[in-house]
């Protein structure tokens, strides 16, 4: 079982990204839709929560500098490609079991 996110270009040019879970039913590859990312694949991770742990006083400091924000992420491990990051959010999927790290 794999959670990717998969590219879904539209006939004018646009470029949206989904999250989807591939994995094998009886000998075939069945894809799951799980969730929508929005324009950029890197808006959506997923997260460890005991690597998290350390980190979420200082994200949820309010005077922080989108500098600081970038610094804590790449420290964290977290890829990203959205600026200015105006929203961070932290996705329980309970469903999956599974922590999602969101960028706005």
């Amino acid at each position: 079982m794999a959670i990717l996110p998969k590219r879904i270009k539209r006939p004018n040019g646009r470029e949206y990204w989904n999250l989807v879970e591939v994995k094998r039913v009886r000998g075939k590859v069945v894809t799951k839709y799980l969730g929508y990312l929005g324009k950029t694949p890197y808006s959506k991770q997923e997260l460890d929560p005991e690597l998290l742990l350390p980190f979420v006083a200082r994200l949820l400091r309010q005077n922080l500098t989108d500098i600081e924000v970038v610094e804590i992420l790449k420290k964290m491990g977290v890829r990203m490609d959205v600026w200015p990051i105006t929203k961070i959010l932290l996705e329980n999927d309970r469903h999956l079991g599974k922590l999602f790290l969101r960028l706005k």
